[in-house]
């Protein structure tokens, strides 16, 4: 007790110095949350079956809804890469929200925007190639979410490979890329010109 109350103003400095920096921690901890929950998130995944006809779910995990804007598909292929735009369903019948792969997304939801087949031959419907060419594919979702200034995005990348007279279909990854950094939100806005 001697000792405490002689270096009382020291233990009452590192007192202050402790509770100052578990609050900046906590702050911190408080901060990255929030921001978590305002970034948008949104999964491709396929769906059941391994084949062209499985089917491409978007999900959109996000704490606000997403506008869908564009779907992006780029083929690849020996002769090279082949990048279009699959916001348009080909042969859609009904009304034009039926037609298209635009339009929100709310918190939650899943939306199928086809099979992966449907996807590949819209993708090479102004081209000669063969969609048992193609090597792989990527699917960019293009979206616009809450006050955000510039779009936000997604991609995903699967894998095609023959095997038995089959083509089979797997992810490149597991997860979804997140396109989030400033730099390549701004290139996304060239892709939603190509789309136009």
């Amino acid at each position: 007790m001697r000792w405490i109350s002689s270096h009382g103003q020291l233990i009452s400095a590192l007192t202050g110095v402790g509770m100052l920096l578990v609050w900046v921690i906590y702050l911190q901890v408080f901060i990255s949350s929030y921001r978590r929950q305002l970034r948008a998130t949104l999964l491709i995944a396929r769906g059941v079956g391994d084949g062209l006809e499985a089917r491409c779910f978007l999900s959109n995990m996000s704490s606000g809804p997403v506008y869908v804007q564009s779907v992006i598909i780029t083929l690849e292929t020996p002769d090279g890469t082949l990048v279009r735009p699959a916001t348009d369903i080909q042969d859609g019948e009904g009304s034009p929200i039926q037609r298209t792969r635009q339009g929100p997304l709310q918190p939650g939801d899943i939306r199928d925007i086809g099979s992966f087949r449907s996807l590949i031959c819209h993708a090479l419907e102004a081209a000669d190639d063969d969609p048992e060419m193609v090597e792989a594919m990527v699917i960019e979702i293009l979206g616009v979410y809450g006050s955000e200034d510039l779009p936000v995005g997604a991609r995903r990348r699967f894998i095609l490979t023959k095997t038995q007279g089959r083509i089979r279909l797997r992810g490149a990854t597991i997860e979804t890329q997140q396109i989030r950094k400033r730099r390549e939100r701004r290139r996304l806005i060239s892709e939603l010109g190509r789309d136009q």
